[in-house]
């Protein structure tokens, strides 16, 4: 327990070296090189961030609801205050730490793990539409960014591709690390397998890099196919939970 702090802070190092190491190397000239910078630096981006997730979760795991809910307004300040001075790597640091712990904060308030099934089943319903539908959230704010870029950097999370300068990374919402930790707090609030979750969940981040490289080319929402890691690898448990619920 008392090494997670500190396990937690070399997460976020290693993170940081990602967004300002990366951009340096050497720039991708074919459709192979886009193919290894763009999967080969997601892998290592996504995989870190669900380490992070992990090692908060289980640090907050004795923490009082309160004390949670108060570090989320206090980094809610610091990521606008680091928006509003353009510091973009302490910004996106911030933004991964507040999405994680609102996550886990989102944990406390469910109170059987078979209510994940229909937040997997609506959620990406709900996301794809604010992406997709001219009337959506996220639809207005990807126009609105056309003209004002600070429109889609300050509620997302750059993403970093070797050889690609930081303006021209790849971007996840911070809702989409919410709801990561989300999953991962419950994975190991109710004991469903976070060896099964951990690597399904990061290689569903990693599955919307390729769709996007490799079909449609433009951006897409990232918790479809994040509920679908999940249920692939909770499901069976949050079935079983549901069974006993309707039972008693």
């Amino acid at each position: 327990m008392t090494r997670r702090p500190q396990l937690a802070a070399l997460l976020l190092a290693i993170l940081a070296a990602l967004l300002l190491v990366l951009p340096h190397l050497p720039a991708p000239n074919s459709n192979t090189d886009i193919r290894v910078a763009v999967y080969a630096s997601h892998a290592a981006w996504f995989a870190c961030i669900v380490a992070f997730t992990i090692v908060v979760a289980g640090a907050c795991a004795a923490t009082p609801t309160p004390r949670i809910l108060l570090a989320v307004a206090a980094l809610l300040a610091v990521v606008m205050a680091l928006n509003v001075a353009d510091i973009d790597v302490a910004s996106d640091l911030a933004k991964i730490a507040f999405g994680t712990l609102a996550g886990i904060a989102f944990v406390r308030a469910i109170e059987r793990p078979w209510w994940l099934l229909p937040i997997c089943v609506l959620v990406p319903i709900a996301d794809a539409w604010s992406v997709f539908s001219s009337r959506g959230v996220t639809h207005a704010v990807v126009e609105a960014s056309r003209e004002e870029p600070r429109w889609l950097d300050w509620p997302t999370i750059a993403t970093p591709i070797a050889g690609v300068p930081y303006e021209a990374f790849g971007r996840l919402g911070i809702v989409d690390v919410l709801f990561l930790a989300l999953f991962v707090g419950a994975t190991i609030h109710w004991s469903l397998g976070i060896r099964r979750a951990a690597p399904a969940l990061a290689l569903g981040l990693v599955a919307t890099s390729v769709i996007v490289v490799e079909g449609v080319d433009v951006a897409i929402p990232a918790l479809p196919l994040l509920c679908v890691a999940f249920l692939i690898a909770c499901a069976p448990a949050l079935i079983r939970d549901a069974r006993a619920a309707m039972r008693t």
